[in-house]
């Protein structure tokens, strides 16, 4: 399932913080997006700006740190704000936010600020209980009363409407560009296709809010208000915790073997560049399932 999948909380802990080394390529990057006309960030920041809803998650922090690599500035918010290992690394540079993005003024209110062009969607909440900090990469509980519907289909909906009212078409700031929608991104999940009621009813509830959100963005696609993709991952994994090898070793087996319905694993690092080539490629949108992903992280 999206981010995580069935699987036991080993596969979802925190990777430790990578430092970066790659300052002269972002500044180089950096420059190239200011001379094809994108927009820029205030305050003399040239580098165009992408908004990451649950950026301060497992994979919300990996899709954060790609976006910085890719030479974009990063603003970040989540309920909790900033993650314990904000202060090391490249996760120094973000933008950090405190929000409940259930609150539509929350996104509408950031993009509103200048030099954003894109936006990507990685909240996300496995379990609806404090239980959910064991599955959690970052250890993160719910808010009191949350559910599925709330976490994800009311947050992405909302950041979707922001995005499409207020990013402006990518190309737009350079005469003679080639003009199309902003980019939106969006966490799912592989289980999303299943056209079968899931086995447990939380599982179900999950889908069925990850299945509004694919069908909201997919609208918003057909009358041009965005580019908007959904990554479909099953099992998301770091090779740094190899207590999570065995599970994702027999999801493997099993999709190489043919078994339905279940998908190949990617690692968390696929799934981040694959949404941010996804965000920046120009072309991309619909669903992506791992083969996608994979093809997408080769090319950025």
């Amino acid at each position: 399932m999206a981010a995580r999948g069935c699987v036991s909380a080993a596969l979802l802990a925190p990777r430790p913080p990578r430092r970066s080394g790659r300052s002269r390529a972002r500044r180089a990057r950096a420059a190239s997006s200011a001379e094809r006309g994108d927009p820029v960030a205030p305050s003399g920041d040239a580098r165009p700006r992408v908004l990451v809803l649950g950026g301060s998650g497992f994979v919300g922090s990996a899709i954060t740190e790609r976006a910085l690599a890719r030479g974009y500035a990063v603003t970040s918010v989540s309920r909790r704000g900033a993650p314990p290992d904000a202060s090391e690394g490249a996760l120094r540079a973000v933008d950090w936010r405190v929000g409940d993005a259930a609150d539509p003024a929350v996104a509408r209110d950031i993009l509103a600020e200048p030099g954003f062009v894109g936006c990507v969607h990685a909240v996300g909440m496995l379990l609806a209980s404090d239980l959910n900090a064991l599955a959690s990469g970052s250890g993160s509980k719910p808010a009191k009363g949350a559910t599925y519907d709330v976490v994800t289909r009311v947050t992405a909906f909302n950041a979707a409407d922001a995005a499409a009212a207020l990013l402006p078409p990518r190309g737009a700031a350079r005469e003679g560009a080639v003009v199309g929608p902003p980019p939106f991104v969006f966490v799912s999940a592989a289980e999303a296709r299943w056209d079968f009621r899931a086995p447990v009813d939380w599982l179900e509830d999950y889908l069925v809010a990850k299945r509004a959100v694919e069908a909201k963005l997919g609208e918003c696609n057909a009358r041009g208000a965005l580019r908007a993709s959904w990554l479909r991952p099953s099992l998301v994994y770091t090779t740094d915790k190899p207590a999570a090898l065995p599970a994702v070793a027999a999801f493997t087996l099993a999709n190489a073997i043919g078994i339905p319905f279940v998908d190949k694993p990617v690692t968390v690092d696929v799934l981040a560049a694959a949404a941010v080539r996804a965000l920046e490629d120009g072309a991309t949108s619909g669903a992506l399932d791992y083969r996608e992903m994979e093809r997408l992280a080769k090319e950025s």
